[in-house]
């Protein structure tokens, strides 16, 4: 009986069942996950408490849920013409790192996206279905399907329903759709979204401790962030959202317009004269003085 053998001249490895195949299959991509931190940043993070009881329950009971994984290329996800495959982390971030810091084994669940868009589409749905989210993380979340639908459809922001859509009944709003969704008004989707704006205008640590409520900040403030700092300007630190609140509360107090205008006048002075092309901070002090002229030329008029 003629024997076969492989290229490098050993004997092939036959499987004995497709099943065999699949886990060594499985096993590959387990050892070869990949992270994405524009992915990773969509989960909302969790408490503190929240995060020890699930490690707690980990340690003790496994990691009964499986994490969702999208085979795809590099090219797909970064826009280039690599062809090497990756396997991305959609859902389960947190059960990841506590099973690979404690060498723990868990199961994979294999799912197909078209798109990046379309898994960012997934996870904000998914995360938007939990219950234990804070109401800075509903709130961002959804501002960011908003916005994420509003490019989607090609259309800026600002978005208008125009006089033939309205006439004929098509192409409702995307504010319209997504209030009647989450049961809230047209204008706390609106709000919503310029709260995602400035909620993505922080750095990464503050933005985490803004959404998990460990930082206090106004919404109003971040509003303001998301309706006045460009998304050019490099990230802004406590401090920077400080003199914002600041400028917000100094506009908010009561007073007289030319005492309002003065106040403003000596801040807009004080920046100007510290303005340094060579600091880090140039750019948000930029922002800053246009927020300040602005507010100076409503209480002018």
């Amino acid at each position: 009986m003629k024997k076969f053998k492989t290229a490098s001249g050993e004997p092939p490895v036959l499987h004995r069942n497709s099943a065999n195949l699949m886990q060594n299959m499985l096993d590959e991509v387990k050892a070869n996950i990949t992270v994405l931190a524009e992915f990773k940043e969509l989960i909302p993070p969790l408490q503190n408490i929240e995060y020890e009881q699930l490690k707690t329950n980990i340690l003790k009971e496994g990691c009964r849920e499986p994490l969702l994984i999208w085979q795809t290329t590099q090219g797909t996800v970064d826009g280039s013409t690599d062809t090497t495959p990756i396997n991305v982390l959609i859902d389960g971030h947190n059960r990841f790192e506590i099973c690979t810091e404690h060498n723990l084994n868990f199961k994979i669940t294999l799912h197909d996206f078209a798109t990046t868009q379309a898994v960012r589409d997934f996870m904000i749905d998914n995360q938007l279905g939990r219950r234990n989210l804070t109401p800075e993380q509903m709130s961002y979340l959804r501002g960011l399907k908003y916005r994420n639908e509003r490019q989607i459809a090609g259309r800026p922001i600002q978005e208008a329903t125009t006089p033939l859509e309205a006439k004929s009944g098509q192409g409702e709003r995307t504010r319209d759709k997504l209030a009647k969704q989450f049961n809230v008004s047209p204008r706390t989707i609106m709000r919503d979204s310029d709260y995602s704006e400035g909620i993505d205008r922080l750095v990464p640590d503050l933005k985490q401790d803004v959404l998990k409520g460990k930082q206090k900040v106004s919404k109003e403030v971040i509003r303001e962030i998301g309706r006045s700092v460009s998304p050019e300007t490099a990230p802004l630190s406590l401090s920077d959202v400080m003199a914002i609140a600041q400028t917000e509360q100094a506009s908010a107090e009561p007073s007289d317009t030319a005492s309002d205008v003065s106040i403003l006048m000596k801040q807009i002075v004080q920046i100007a004269n510290s303005l340094d092309p060579n600091n880090a901070q140039f750019v948000s002090d930029c922002d800053q003085l246009l927020i300040l002229v602005t507010k100076a030329k409503q209480h002018s008029r």
